[in-house]
């Protein structure tokens, strides 16, 4: 997952007491050049905006109020306050340094740090912001980071059922932080959950999802050009409580994705074998499943993908990152490779604009 995506949870007391101008703005361009019967080819041009107002008091507690747009280049359906589609709003509790509880919008997408096959990262930047409750806790062993967000409100006598989905993604580090082997065992979750008790709507229910585990492995090499490398293996698991056979017609599957992976200056570079049996993730990668839920008749129930990809990533000054990649994704039975490239440039940034606000007011 591109690092210059991610933000932090934290909560600095330089920012005690202070109104502040955040503005977090990305511009993207990503090509899915797939031809497989399980994914289509997408192209993915546009710009997600996000400025808002924050005001901290003391270490502990923030509030946001702002608004985040989304708008493809060549889009002429959003234009003006269109483009504006969604409030953000987000208050935030930290009672420990490393122990965050959010409402609103959520720390989400790629700061989840879930494997590609539960998430692909272009979401990030293409769906709607996750808001919802989450609950982070982070220090040099551990890792946890649990939500749920409400992808669809309803009130009673609705006529669609509610949305929403469960996460949760943790790491535990086996070895102590000052060795130059690092060790640790990731655990990930996602459960997705369509139905209700207070809609009018006849769609069955959905409780389907998919669990990760495994071992993670980071050999710290030196300061030179190439920093690091290692040598991951992940077990999947996908469980559907009430398959449609029209969508969804797998109850159960597995997969194995052992991975290589080497971290060099500004380049991270990553090689893996995907083998799997009847498996799907919702917000996955694609190319791994075995079913397309828009075409269910299109069916591979066992994969055996061989996966690459090299990213370029920076950090502009203090509020800007940069990032370009390039993915591939060998299908052996079908003797085909698909593949995806792209860029991003991120402004995350703040300003002061009044301290001591409360006490002055």
């Amino acid at each position: 997952m591109p690092d210059g995506l991610k933000s932090s949870t934290h909560l600095s007391s330089e920012n005690s007491d202070k109104l502040q101008l955040k503005i977090d703005m990305t511009g993207f361009f990503k090509n899915n050049e797939y031809s497989s019967p399980i994914a289509k080819g997408a192209t993915f041009p546009g710009t997600m905006f996000t400025p808002r107002l924050r005001y901290q008091i003391g270490s502990q507690f923030s509030a946001e109020i702002g608004a985040t747009g989304l708008y493809y280049s060549g889009d002429q359906q959003k234009d003006g306050m269109d483009f504006f589609k969604w409030v953000h709003a987000r208050l935030q509790y930290q009672p420990l340094p490393n122990l965050n509880f959010v409402l609103g919008n959520l720390y989400a997408g790629v700061n989840h740090r879930l494997i590609e096959p539960l998430y692909r990262w272009e979401l990030h930047m293409t769906n709607k912001p996750e808001s919802g409750i989450q609950l982070t806790y982070e220090n040099k062993r551990f890792f946890v980071d649990t939500w749920v967000n409400w992808r669809r409100y309803i009130e009673r006598g609705d006529s669609v059922p509610e949305v929403l989905t469960f996460g949760l993604s943790s790491s535990i580090k086996l070895t102590s932080p000052e060795k130059r082997l690092q060790l640790s065992i990731p655990f990930q979750t996602l459960i997705y959950h369509e139905g209700g008790q207070i809609d009018r709507s006849e769609s069955p229910l959905v409780v389907a999802g998919n669990i990760a585990t495994g071992l993670v492995s980071d050999y710290q090499i030196g300061d030179g050009f190439i920093k690091s490398a290692g040598f991951n293996i992940y077990g999947l698991g996908y469980y559907d409580k009430k398959p449609n056979p029209e969508i969804r017609p797998y109850d159960k599957g597995w997969a194995v994705y052992p991975v290589f992976h080497m971290e060099a200056k500004y380049l991270n570079f990553m090689a893996g074998y995907w083998h799997a049996r009847k498996f799907y993730a919702f917000e996955g990668e694609e190319l791994f499943a075995s079913f397309n839920p828009l075409h269910p008749e299109e069916r591979l129930p066992t994969r055996n993908v061989v996966t690459f990809k090299l990213a370029y990533e920076r950090q502009l000054k203090r509020m800007f990152a940069f990032g370009i990649h390039a993915e591939s994704y060998s299908d052996l039975k079908r003797k085909k490779t698909d593949y995806s490239f792209g860029v991003f440039l991120r402004l995350n940034g703040e300003w002061t604009l009044i301290k001591k606000a409360i006490n002055e007011w």
